[in-house]
């Protein structure tokens, strides 16, 4: 009989309890309003692969964070069972372990005994059931198809999207924020093109437009092309699916954005977007163009007044707001950037009307900052110096041509995300044709 505990035999009243585990991964748990540590948190694992969380709080970091080494087995006895947390679990458990001055840790060999990894994996298809459930944090794994560019937003925080693959060639957009998409860009960077298998923890299930994608968390980290069973497997099956040799199966690509159907959006000139037609049965299309900002139209001003519930421009009457969409008077509201950008290639000139998100992106100021920094007797009509600094930036926008963009000639085509590129070639560097284009679309 084992002299140890087994972490499924663990109860309240289990404080004498003698574990030999390993630590599979530490992080700390941040306060995003301040940056200070909350605790720092820790996964371990027994022999029998079941795990829980442990918890150091940080009053005895110093004592006990150095000695957690990720990896590395150890013999931990006199713990704390506590409740574990209700929400944001990484470890799916109603307990969790409680690190105390007590407490004794001891490193042991490691004898291969106890497994390296535990994930409590999620298919692919549940991720959209999950958008809003924050009782568990989700852990995937899948094959990496592509990823787009590093993005900064106003306040500095970095991300990147990738798109993961399974066998079944279903795909799930992660977006992976601050020192974790460092490490990504870092993982891809050391594949010398060859294919990226990984399993990503901790993860967050949102939805924006409509379709659910994840999102990185606190408790967020990247396991590339690992020794684990699950993922061998996948490998394999995907290597199955497709004829391929594991060892030939295409390594990333990267792409201006990612998005679960990135294969449908092309890259095309002005003139293109001009002269595009939406097939039967479509509402809209959507195409990369890179361009050049040359201007900003200050006809219709700057930002739009907006329901604060729904962030649809609201109208005035009798001194009061009123939502159509919320079919209300709104009783709160507030300004959203609305800047028509005036933008050239070498094939030709028109308009992009950057919003809210995508205009700060550029812009690099929040909105209410601006409003808050015009003088009283200023006339906030007039674009602020702060706005007309972006022209001049070459990017590359995504947007989105509708019927009423064709039907009445309106070309402020909507940009749905924006990154800033490196200048355009004096030579056109599109050499589409609008014929062959609307022919593809009329066949997809």
């Amino acid at each position: 009989m084992s002299q140890y505990t087994m972490l499924s035999a663990l109860t309240p009243q289990s404080e004498t309890a003698s574990l030999l585990v390993r630590v599979g991964r530490v992080w700390q748990a941040i306060n995003r309003n301040n940056n200070a540590v909350l605790h720092t948190n820790v996964v371990l694992i027994d022999e029998q692969e079941n795990h829980i969380m442990g918890i150091v709080r940080n009053n005895q970091k110093e004592m006990f964070k150095s000695i957690l080494s990720e990896n590395g087995v150890f013999h931990i006895s006199n713990i704390k069972l506590v409740p574990g947390p209700k929400l944001y679990r990484t470890v799916d458990r109603d307990l969790a372990i409680n690190f105390f001055y007590k407490t004794k840790i001891e490193k042991k060999p490691d004898t291969g005994l106890i497994p390296q990894y535990k994930f409590e994996l999620q298919p692919f298809q549940n991720v959209n059931s999950l958008v809003g459930d924050v009782r568990s944090l989700i852990d995937v794994l899948g094959m990496v198809s592509s990823y787009g560019q590093l993005e900064k937003r106003s306040n500095g925080a970095k991300k990147i999207d990738a798109v993961l693959n399974n066998a079944g060639n279903e795909k799930v957009v992660v977006t992976l924020w601050e020192e974790r998409a460092d490490e990504f860009l870092a993982a891809v960077a050391d594949t010398n093109k060859s294919p990226l298998f990984v399993v990503i923890t901790g993860l967050l299930a949102k939805k924006f437009s409509a379709r659910a994608s994840l999102s990185s968390t606190d408790a967020t980290r990247s396991y590339f092309n690992i020794d684990y069973t699950p993922l061998k497997n996948l490998k394999h099956e995907i290597s199955n699916a497709s004829g391929t040799p594991v060892d030939t199966l295409p390594p990333p690509t990267i792409r201006h954005f990612v998005t679960g159907d990135e294969e449908d959006i092309q890259e095309i000139s002005i003139k293109s977007i001009l002269e595009a037609q939406i097939p039967h049965g479509k509402d809209l299309l959507r195409f990369f163009c890179k361009a050049k900002i040359i201007g900003i139209l200050d006809g219709n001003g700057w930002y739009y007044i907006c329901c604060s519930k729904c962030a649809r421009a609201v109208k005035q009457l009798e001194g009061k707001y009123y939502c159509a969409h919320c079919v209300e008077e709104s009783s709160s509201y507030t300004q959203r950037y609305r800047v028509v950008i005036h933008v050239e290639d070498a094939s030709g000139t028109t308009s992009f009307t950057l919003f809210n998100k995508e205009a700060e992106q550029l812009i690099g100021i929040p909105m209410q900052k601006i409003l808050t920094e015009i003088e009283e007797n200023d006339n906030v009509t007039q674009i602020p110096a702060a706005i007309r600094n972006i022209v001049g930036k070459v990017c590359t926008f995504q947007i989105k041509v509708n019927k009423y963009n064709i039907t009445h000639a309106c070309e402020e085509y909507a940009v749905t995300r924006v990154l800033e590129s490196s200048p355009l070639p004096n030579s056109d560097p599109h050499t589409d044709s609008v014929a062959a284009l609307n022919k593809k679309q009329r066949t997809s």
